[in-house]
């Protein structure tokens, strides 16, 4: 039974797959050994998983998530190399004990023969999302090059890529059925271009895009913001009109990432659910707005045709693993068994995952985990000091003034499809802990802490209205500061107590502004003030520190008034003076505490330091390197969150890096022949 746990491991079906390999070598050897007493929930966390005593399996499902993976991963291998073993180890539904037990082999089956190519993104870059053309001739993806993504195209038979110009902080792209136009999403547009090049069209106004899909007559299915349903467009332009309904009985609150099935009228789509269990792929129609579900999911799916081997089959994510199941466009209804395609993907909840496939059947895909960051202490010459707390797909995140707790947000809460605020105590290995509740029915954002480190500040709603709230870290009811319309991301909370940076598309909805509210407390409600607002994105604004409670002086900020990101400083609460700081691009400053230093990113990732003095006015000393971060920087429009964090002397940095041993970001293709 050891060699067959062995030949198990050194197939291709176990290849770079650390978790799934070290699980499996664990629950058999704990049985071989006569331990099975070991093989349990909490133990596999801590021991396989690297979870921390605190683990809490009510609030992270990791080794369930990871058992289900482990058994598509055997499947494959029996239904591959392992077709004519004799020995079958299987990790029965249900427990996580395994079962271990003897077949006669079978006579191999001749499988068809494809081939499978790696595509690596351009130098510096990083995949952002893909979508392969309907003739399987060309891939168009979005890379982020130096924060900030584009548009790419590549043709399969081609070993370069070519930006297109006029892209910008471009997101999941689509092709028109004749493969000569990419559609695409910017923070405010839903646009398309030729795939030669050429100037972009404008065909709808969105507030953030989550998928689109191309009709053979010419509409556009498209979800245009963050919440509701999707609605279609001419490919010319036009009124975009709802095409769906949200299901209330299921508790829906938003449809995205449509796929047209082969006769172009109806689509497959992600309807996510603020309900366990209740998110599904459903089927729609352009004829109606009416739809039905087809499989509970928590993913998008897409239609891959018939071809030699397989029929027409939905493939969709299930554990971790894409999977293939026939499905009949006559009835439009799912048939026959689950296959795995791949046993392993690329994806995130309330998303589509990491594949595309083309009308000829040519697929594509990423591997991985979305869970390949860590926290991490850095020295000031980069020096790795410490990892704290578990890998994690976090997105922006805030230290404590006492530098014990982290609070971030996080899209992946097992139990809400939105974005709620979390807390990780960092005196305790890196404990997380839910800090808000998740039956509010609303996205959380940008937690930021108070001055004295008691009370976290965040933001709650959608991009109609936003309320900013402020809940003691100690537990009781939010508070609410303010409740206006628009969304807003909290930059920062004056060290006086009294002022809170946010930024806002509020008014214009073109780009990012910076606003001001008072936290005085004068009984009244307080209205928002405009601190900096003009056409261009200025965000990430962050006070200098003052001493004895005094008012702030001054107020460092990044803006792409050049056209590139930049950090300045101006004079506070005048505004009447600013100096540019950086000189090849800025990102996210942030103060020392005692104001003598000011921190920012470059665009490829640097950390850099400025000398201040302060005194009747500012003077600023040359930027200075310290060391590269390695940090997969957001793209432009997501530059307000913040990803490094300084201690208070200036001496040592945390940072949510990418961990070192993640496989390179690559694409996989794979092509029958």
């Amino acid at each position: 039974m050891r060699a067959q746990l062995e030949r198990i491991l050194a197939s291709a079906a176990f290849a770079d797959t650390g978790r799934a390999s070290r699980f499996l070598r664990f629950v058999v050897e704990r049985a071989l050994d006569r331990r099975v007493g070991e093989i349990k929930e909490s133990v596999i966390a801590i021991e396989v998983l690297g979870r921390n005593s605190s683990f809490d399996s009510k609030t992270d499902p990791i080794v369930r998530v990871e058992a289900g993976r482990l058994r598509d991963r055997l499947n494959s291998y029996y239904e591959g190399e392992g077709q004519s073993d004799s020995t079958l180890i299987s990790i029965p539904k249900g427990g996580y004990v395994p079962e271990f037990s003897e077949r006669h082999p079978s006579p191999p089956v001749r499988s068809i023969g494809v081939l499978r190519l790696s595509i690596l993104p351009p130098d510096n870059a990083r995949f952002e999302s893909f979508a392969i053309s309907p003739d399987g001739r060309k891939l168009a993806f979005t890379a982020a090059l130096n924060g900030e993504a584009m548009l790419w195209v590549r043709a399969m038979d081609s070993l370069q890529a070519t930006p297109l110009a006029g892209t910008s902080n471009a997101s999941y792209p689509f092709w028109s059925p004749d493969c000569r136009s990419i559609g695409f999403f910017t923070p405010n547009k839903l646009k398309c271009i030729e795939f030669t090049g050429g100037p972009a069209r404008d065909l709808a106004d969105v507030v953030v895009g989550l998928g689109a899909a191309w009709s053979p007559e010419g509409v556009i299915v498209f979800c245009p913001r963050p919440v509701g349903v999707l609605y279609q467009v001419a490919a010319s332009g036009g009124t975009p009109k709802p095409l769906t309904s949200l299901d209330e009985a299921r508790a829906e609150v938003t449809h995205g990432f449509p796929q047209f099935l082969p006769d172009g009228r109806h689509f497959v789509y992600l309807a996510a659910s603020s309900r366990e269990g209740e998110s599904s792929i459903r089927v729609g129609s352009l004829d109606s707005t009416t739809s039905k579900v087809l499989f509970t999911s928590q993913v998008g799916a897409a239609y891959s045709p018939a071809m030699a081997g397989h029929a027409g089959s939905l493939l969709f994510v299930s554990h971790g693993a894409l999977m293939a199941q026939p499905f009949d466009l006559g009835r439009l209804a799912l048939s026959g068994e689950r296959t795995v395609v791949v046993p392993e993907v690329r994806y995130r909840r309330w998303h589509h995952p990491g594949f595309s496939v083309s009308a000829k059947g040519l697929l594509v895909y990423q591997t991985g985990c979305a869970e390949n960051q860590q926290f991490a202490w850095f020295d000031r010459e980069g020096k790795l000091l410490k990892t704290v707390g578990p890998s994690n797909d976090y997105i922006s995140f805030n230290l404590s003034p006492d530098q014990k707790h982290v609070a971030f947000y996080r899209d992946d809460d097992p139990a809400t499809v939105y974005p709620t605020i979390w807390v990780m105590d960092l005196s305790r290995d890196g404990a997380v802990f839910r800090f808000t509740d998740t039956g509010v029915g609303e996205a959380e954002l940008t937690p930021i802490w108070s001055p004295d480190g008691s009370e976290i500040l965040f933001s709650r709603g959608d991009d109609r209205a936003m309320r900013l709230l402020c809940r003691a870290l100690s537990g009781g009811t939010p508070k609410c500061i303010l409740d206006t319309q628009g969304p807003k991301f909290p930059s920062d909370w004056s060290s006086d107590r009294k002022l809170v940076t946010y930024c806002s598309q509020v008014p214009d909805y073109r780009f990012m502004h910076t606003w001001m509210v008072s936290l005085a407390g004068s009984g009244t409600e307080e209205k928002p003030r405009p601190f900096l607002q003009h056409s261009y994105s200025e965000t990430s604004a962050y006070f200098a520190p003052a001493n004895g409670g005094t008012a702030p002086r001054w107020v460092a900020y990044a803006s792409d008034e050049t056209g590139r990101d930049e950090i300045y400083v101006t004079d506070f609460p005048a505004g009447s003076h600013k100096w540019q700081v950086s000189h090849r691009g800025g990102l996210i400053p942030h103060w020392r505490h005692d104001g003598q230093e000011l921190f920012y990113l470059t665009p490829d990732g640097t950390l850099m330091a400025v000398v201040v003095n302060l005194g009747a006015t500012i003077e600023f000393g040359p930027p200075q390197p310290l060391f590269r971060t390695d940090l997969r920087l957001m793209p432009r429009h997501k530059t307000w969150m913040n990803q490094y964090a300084v201690v208070r002397d200036g001496q040592r940095f945390l940072l949510n890096r990418p961990v070192p041993e993640t496989a390179p970001d690559a694409i996989t293709a794979v092509i029958p022949w």
